[in-house]
């Protein structure tokens, strides 16, 4: 079939669709809204009828407490009452009593609502008595009158205040405990009366006919707070509560949904495929929550939708045969124009650039035939830009990855800092139990591990895309190197709850490649293992050594989870990972695609190999090839270095002499963080005792305290030879700084102070210590870095200097020798190398240890070993690492 042939039957297609399709939206339109409208009004129709029989209900139960305040207000029984009052003769009483009666009986045969109405005395006798039984009211003779003390609603309601109402749940009556046959629904309103000088003189008690309010619901459905039935279609389902028949008939049986709307909401309405449902909420008064319920079928459309259709049937023919006129005349003005240019297009896709379409129209093709002549042109002008464009951005991209690559001193730097000093913070909430605020810096602490472990992958990247990264080939003992590994991944372990098992072959060995990047590409894999289980799993780590064919030595690691369970995208990802060696292919990936793509390429750097096998019942394996000795290159890497101004510090110890805790409290945590040791005295006695004893380099005093003042121990300070030369900060509550001057204090601070005050004012003094505590010198232009490094070996109890340079460094060696040095390589005016080769010359027996982020080559590795005791890389080690290695080296 020709191209202009399937674009005319396609025409044909699309035209007769759309007006079908039309037509039949209109028509299911049309449907569901006749569905709607019939709804909408038989919805309003229920919700009003329901309720117009809420208000006969409430105004039923409202007339009946009415009808109870009337008998109590009777004159009659007024009078009755007061006759006992008055001593009064018996017959008198006699026809009281008869008139109540008949008072009682004139109501019940103009209500009809009642089975009884019952004055019972005191005592729970019953005094007058009218029933309607069979629909006979007649008034009970003294014989048929009972005592009813026992029953529960005269107890309950000869407790109630004057005027309080007690009104009973809707049940079946009972005689002697059983329920009364044929079943009597009823509902008690009983009322307290009283005589005039206030005894109890009995209830008013009306025994409800509570048939005839049901009869008010009509055919609506009428349910209980517990969701009982008291109205509804099947007679056997009624009165199921425990109170009456305790069958157990409930709503929520038949339509749990609707039972649970109910007790959510006071009105709505519910349905179902067949049925809907409106419900009302009625305020029963002391009766509880009662609900009424409607329910009517989904309204019958068919009727009104048969006449629509055949109407919309006539309009659907009708636009058939216009969409078939409408189909030929396009069919003329499209496909033979299409045709001539695809022949053009077809031409141009074999090469042809040159052929240009001349179909001389006006209207759209016209315009389509111009758009495409004008792009060809463009694309013949662009093809020489895009190339231009591509050689530029690949430098570009070649740029960025050195860049990239350079920038391991300024982003380590800060991590670093923010590392260190939250697991410091960590440790001293610890010690305040604040244990809120430490699980906050353990997530610091956690973000900023996981951050460095992201910036150190994409480092790597660039590193590998600049064409620097470099192997350092050194031999070491398999086992040992694999053991380093498992308690560097144990804690991530511990966490997802797994269980890792390592096996070793009996002829491991030593190896001779780049121990980092070894240690690193089985951490990945670990991690990859690991980091996506939902349960705990065992994961096993095989290592052993291999002699291929043509004998040369491999080393194979084997990283197996057989119970991982990945999904497909994730089972994807790892093999097109594994099967690029390109890392910019990572990008694309997130973190966890970073490292594996890393990983490949440290294996394939290092001329090996590495796969993963993926089971179709779950599980993975990563398998690594490394060869058992490899060949380190040359290559060197470059680090940009940065100046900055110089300055020497020196911490000291703060003796605090103030009698409130409070305040001694305060000033511990603002001198200890400052990175002063403190000591503490609560009164001058005290204060005078400590300062001879450990001979502070400054001291703090409080003046008003009890026993000894401020000034006079200011006075005995400035007396004694041997504490006169120790600068005293005065704080206190009042302003006499003339006094405190004239005495020798050195400052006057009024309280309350701020941690930055008495920052600013210790500034001033350089304190000297004792030489009993051995002193650790911290060379670092990164400030932030600095001041951490130095708080944490004060709070191990060592003293600290900090220098920014090392030119400073050794000017200040020459009159203060160290007896350790922490050292940062990449410094302004004297970087850390410059600095070990000019030390090394006069001082040989200072231990240096190097703090740095900078990646080192083999020949700077070379050119310290000889002159430092260790190298740590900034944020890859531990505080705990640092300072057991700092202890170890000033006890030897």
């Amino acid at each position: 079939m020709k191209f202009y042939q399937r674009i005319r039957t396609k025409l044909a297609i699309g035209f007769l669709l759309v007006a079908f399709i039309s037509g039949l939206i209109i028509s299911i339109y049309a449907r569901q809204l006749t569905i709607q409208v019939l709804y909408e009004n038989e919805l309003f129709h229920q919700f009003t009828r329901l309720k117009n029989l809420k208000t006969n209900l409430e105004n039923w139960l409202i007339a009946i407490q009415k009808d109870l305040i009337f008998l109590t207000q009777s004159q009659i029984l007024k009078q009755y009452l007061n006759s006992p009052y008055r001593q009064q003769d018996t017959n008198r009483l006699t026809n009281l009593q008869q008139s109540l009666g008949q008072e009682f009986l004139a109501l019940l045969i103009n209500r009809n609502l009642y089975y009884q109405i019952t004055y019972l005395d005191e005592n729970g006798q019953e005094v007058v008595r009218v029933d309607n039984a069979q629909g006979i009211p007649q008034i009970a003779s003294p014989s048929q009158l009972q005592n009813k003390a026992h029953y529960s609603y005269f107890k309950k309601s000869i407790q109630l205040p004057e005027q309080g109402i007690l009104i009973s749940s809707l049940r079946l009556e009972r005689e002697q405990g059983k329920i009364m046959i044929p079943y009597q629904s009823v509902i008690h309103y009983a009322t307290p009366i009283t005589y005039p000088d206030g005894r109890n003189a009995g209830i008013m008690l009306l025994t409800v006919d509570a048939n005839q309010l049901l009869q008010i619901v009509e055919d609506a459905w009428l349910v209980d707070q517990e969701g009982y039935y008291l109205a509804y279609i099947e007679p056997k389902k009624r009165w199921g509560g425990p109170n009456d028949l305790n069958t157990g008939y409930q709503l929520s049986q038949d339509y749990p949904n609707l039972a649970s709307m109910i007790a959510e909401q006071t009105e709505g309405n519910w349905h179902t495929s067949q049925n809907n449902f409106s419900f009302q909420r009625i305020n029963a008064l002391q009766l509880g929550n009662w609900t009424l319920i409607a329910r009517w079928p989904n309204p019958n459309v068919v009727p009104s939708i048969v006449p629509l259709s055949f109407h919309f049937s006539i309009v659907l023919l009708i636009i058939m045969v216009l969409a078939t006129v409408i189909f030929n005349i396009f069919n003329k003005m499209i496909t033979y124009p299409l045709e001539k240019l695809i022949q053009i297009v077809e031409q141009v896709r074999r090469g042809n650039r040159k052929i240009r379409a001349n179909l001389r129209r006006t209207d759209e093709l016209g315009l389509l035939e111009t758009g495409f002549n004008a792009m060809l042109e463009e694309i013949n002008a662009s093809e020489e830009a895009l190339q231009k464009a591509k050689r530029e951005v690949e430098v570009a991209n070649l740029a960025k990855s050195r860049f990239l690559a350079n920038m391991s001193h300024e982003l380590r730097t800060p991590l670093n800092a923010i590392i260190g000093y939250s697991e410091m913070l960590q440790e001293e909430l610890s010690e305040l139990d604040e244990e809120e605020f430490c699980n906050d810096i353990e997530k610091i602490y956690l973000a900023g591990k996981h951050l460095l472990g992201i910036i150190n992958d994409l480092l790597d990247i660039s590193k590998i895309e600049a064409g620097k990264m470099v192997l350092y080939t050194e031999s070491f003992y398999l086992p040992n190197m694999v053991n380093d590994v498992i308690q560097t991944i144990q804690p991530l372990l511990t966490k997802n709850q797994d269980t890792l098992q390592i096996y070793y072959s009996d002829n491991l060995g030593e190896m001779q490649a780049d121990l980092t990047k070894t240690r690193q590409i089985l951490l990945n894999l670990l991690n990859n293992t690991s980091r996506f289980n939902d349960q705990a799993d065992t994961i096993t780590l095989a290592v052993s050594r291999e002699i291929d064919s043509s004998s040369k030595e491999w080393i194979m690691f084997q990283i197996s989870n057989p119970k991982l369970e990945l999904d497909d995208e994730q089972r994807q990802q790892f093999s097109q990972i594994l099967g690029h060696t390109d890392p910019s292919s990572a990008y694309k990936y997130d973190s966890t695609g970073l490292g594996l793509a890393i990983t490949n390429y440290l294996v394939h750097m290092m001329a090996g190999e590495i796969s993963v096998e993926n089971e179709s019942i779950g599980g993975i394996t990563f398998k690594v090839r490394l060869p058992a000795k490899i060949t380190s290159s040359n290559e060197q890497t470059q680090v940009i270095s940065q100046t900055a101004e110089a300055v020497l510090e020196e911490g000291g110890i703060v003796l605090v002499i103030d009698d409130d805790l409070e305040v001694r409290t305060v000033l511990q945590k603002y001198l200890s963080k400052l990175g002063y040791q403190v000591e503490l005295a609560d009164n001058g006695e005290e204060g005078l005792r400590l300062a001879k004893k450990i001979f502070p380099d400054v001291i703090t005093l409080d003046v008003m305290m009890p026993k000894m003042d401020g000034w006079e121990v200011l006075s005995y300070l400035k007396a004694d030879p041997e504490l006169d030369h120790i600068p005293v900060i005065v704080l206190s509550m009042i302003e006499d700084k003339s006094v405190g001057y004239s005495l020798g204090a050195s400052d006057y601070l009024i309280k309350p102070i701020t941690r930055e005050q008495i920052s600013k004012v210790l500034q001033k003094y350089h304190f000297v210590h004792n030489d009993t505590t051995q002193l650790i010198m911290v060379i670092d232009d990164d400030a932030v870095t600095r001041d951490m490094t130095a708080r944490m070996l004060r709070k191990a109890g060592w003293r600290v200097c900090k220098v920014e340079d090392g030119r400073i460094a050794l000017n200040y060696i020459q009159k203060k020798q160290p007896d350790l040095i922490l050292l940062d390589l990449q410094m302004p005016a004297m970087n850390g190398f410059e600095f070990v080769t000019q030390l090394r010359q006069t001082y040989d027996s200072i231990p240096i240890l190097v703090l740095t982020a900078r990646d080192l080559t083999m020949e700077e590795r070379f050119r310290l070993n000889a002159h430092v005791v260790g190298i740590f890389q900034k944020g890859s080690y531990s505080r705990y690492e640092l300072l057991a290695q700092v202890k170890n080296l000033l006890t030897k």
